[in-house]
């Protein structure tokens, strides 16, 4: 028997807070209830982007994959969170896959619905944006103030990792590309902070070998 959907979960999500019982009413009449089992992927990244969903309960994992065949978990969220709105408002490939940690019940509204509710309701999207508007406005403001520590923090913590914590000659070769992609920051910042390191003392770097001298200055940067 398929369960009806209730107009007050919508609500659970930011894009429908602002919008009337009566409205939410009209809008459960385009969305369909989904199970998605763990391990499933909701949808796959560069996949075209036909629809946007409402984690309603489980939790989900947002990951990326690189053409050398590493994947990166962006982000792991739990109801509400609104899966794949920006690319199919933007009307552009996904920029992740989506994969269930665990069983998940979903709620699906397609493009078809999307568009129905704005010419039913054109207040609607109007309001979608706004809230997605703060959103990103709150988001970028965070990635200015936190890029730099977070950045340095990041390198400095998968080299202690490598390390195993101590000074010496890091185990394995050393290569820029893959440390970049293991800590998802761009290869020339890697780069250019590796070799701050090394005029520092903290490291040397020779062709694909490591050899950390500071290991306590690298527990500082990486908090």
């Amino acid at each position: 028997m398929v369960q009806t959907i209730s107009p007050v979960i919508l609500r659970n999500s930011f894009l429908f807070k602002e919008v009337g019982t009566d409205v939410l009413s009209d809008v459960v009449k385009h969305c369909q209830r989904m199970e998605l089992l763990a391990g499933e992927t909701l949808f796959e990244q560069d996949s075209e982007p036909d629809a946007m969903y409402f984690l309603e309960e489980g939790q989900i994992h947002v990951v990326r994959h690189y053409a050398s065949g590493y994947e990166v978990i962006l982000a792991t969220e739990v109801p509400y969170y609104v899966i794949g709105e920006l690319s199919m408002l933007a009307n552009q490939p996904r920029t992740g896959s989506v994969v269930a940690v665990g069983n998940c019940d979903l709620i699906r509204v397609s493009r078809d619905g999307i568009e129905a509710i704005s010419r039913q309701h054109p207040d609607v999207p109007l309001k979608a944006l706004k809230h997605l508007g703060k959103r990103l406005y709150k988001f970028n403001l965070r990635v200015r103030e936190n890029a730099i520590g977070n950045v340095r923090a990041r390198i400095a913590s998968a080299l202690l990792l490598l390390a195993n914590e101590q000074n010496g000659e890091v185990h394995g070769l050393i290569n820029l590309t893959r440390l970049a992609r293991a800590t998802a920051i761009d290869t020339d910042v890697v780069e250019h902070l590796m070799k701050n390191w090394t005029s520092d003392g903290i490291l040397e770097i020779q062709g694909q070998t490591v050899t950390v001298h500071d290991i306590d200055a690298l527990k500082n940067i990486a908090g």
